[in-house]
């Protein structure tokens, strides 16, 4: 898993409240570890879905765990709609995800549409302590995912952008304890499987310079935890997939 791993995601899962049973959305689910760990440990019935990594690769592993029953997986891009009916969700659940899809509001009304009155939305991720407004290097020198670095915002950027959408009750917005040791708990471990061999440097060594840079100027890479809960009086949502409002921030 990624920074963080069970750790964040057992703190997201408790600020979210579950309940046996729960039908929750793990979304950005990667390899389908945390709709597993949602199943097994909150004994949650999970829609996972992820872009990138096949369902049916996600479906072996949940029956080899012991919870296939429980996860139903999907693959495919939010921003294009799941079949899930609105108002239906108790809670949608992104672990190291959601600044890939979901700084735009268009995104996060959807997504809110999905939920019941008194349902929950929660992210735990990477982030920045500080918002900036130019990334200085290293943290402009790397490639494909890794070079999304000007949406991972700052937990109060986060908070504001929750808050603006007048369906959420915030409930929650902090920058996880410890949440900059988890990177370096991260690289750490891996470099430790790795015998910090000149390979594992030279795929990894992006990683460990950022951190180095955060410890002495902004931006600090950290984590952050931000839940809202659907107001009980908005009611039915209207919500059309409407491909002009896809904006990101």
């Amino acid at each position: 898993m990624a920074p963080g791993g069970l750790l964040l995601a057992e703190r997201l899962a408790t600020a979210l409240q579950l309940t046996p049973n729960s039908r929750v959305l793990d979304l950005g689910c990667g390899r389908g570890q945390s709709s597993v760990y949602l199943a097994s440990r909150h004994r949650a019935h999970v829609v996972s879905v992820d872009l990138w990594i096949g369902a049916a690769e996600r479906h072996r592993r949940a029956v080899r765990a012991g919870v296939g029953e429980r996860i139903t997986a999907l693959q495919g891009d939010i921003s294009r709609g799941v079949p899930i009916e609105p108002g239906s969700l108790d809670a949608i659940f992104s672990l190291q995800a959601f600044h890939c899809f979901g700084t735009s509001p268009w995104l996060l009304r959807y997504l809110v549409s999905l939920l019941k009155p008194g349902g929950r939305i929660g992210i735990a991720q990477g982030c920045f302590r500080e918002e900036v407004e130019v990334l200085p290097p290293p943290f402009t020198t790397t490639d494909g995912w890794n070079a999304e670095y000007h949406k991972y915002h700052s937990p109060a950027w986060w908070g504001r952008h929750f808050a603006a959408n007048d369906l959420l009750e915030i409930d929650q917005v902090e920058e996880v304890p410890d949440g900059d040791i988890m990177w370096e708990d991260h690289v750490q471990y891996h470099g430790d499987r790795a015998g910090w061999a000149p390979e594992y440097l030279a795929h990894s060594g992006w990683l460990i310079r950022q951190i180095l840079a955060g410890q002495s100027a902004a931006p600090t890479p950290t984590h952050c935890l931000v839940v809202a809960t659907r107001r009980t009086e908005a009611g039915q949502i209207p919500f059309d997939i409407d491909p002009n409002s896809r904006e990101q921030t």
